[in-house]
């Protein structure tokens, strides 16, 4: 479990870098907008963009980008982590489990923004069913390793 909280604000740093590949595949964008940050997004056909005669691709619209709101979140995600191990004392396995409920609290919002084909149960996306799920065993992960030990104490031998 130690190694598991050492792992986690780099592992939110890793996502979020990751999710950079989203804005390349041209992939993973919420529904229109007119904000200044929006992503053009092109239309596509047999992984290339739709050129017009010209030769130009064209354009499907402005979308939220969605992969830049999870790189955002995963990041801010890291620096919460960092700030709660140094202000808090934590037992074994929590902060793990608060990576785990922070990042699917982020997926959970940005999933309602995503305006791309999915699975729908009881009218909700797949992904926000999932979301939801494991922020539950995020949380009872981490209400668990409330009875373990600090991660600072020593193994201490068995009386004999």
């Amino acid at each position: 479990m130690v190694f598991a909280d050492a792992l986690a604000p780099g592992l939110a740093i890793a996502q979020g870098l990751g999710r950079f590949g989203n804005y390349f595949n041209n992939e993973l964008y919420g529904g229109p907008t007119t904000l200044p940050w929006g992503l053009e997004i092109w239309q596509w056909s047999g992984g290339q963009a739709v050129r017009d005669a010209a030769g130009n691709p064209i354009p499907l619209g402005v979308f939220h980008p969605t992969f830049l709101y999870e790189a955002l979140w995963c990041f801010a995600l890291a620096g919460v982590l960092l700030a709660v191990e140094r202000r808090f004392v934590l037992r074994r396995g929590q902060l793990f489990a608060l990576l785990i409920m922070g990042y699917t609290l982020g997926r959970l919002w940005i999933e309602i923004l995503r305006v791309d084909p999915a699975n729908h149960i009881l009218g909700l996306r797949l992904n926000v069913w999932t979301s939801i799920l494991v922020f539950a065993f995020g949380l009872g992960w981490f209400l668990l390793a409330r009875g373990g030990r600090d991660r600072d104490e020593k193994s201490q031998p068995a009386d004999a």
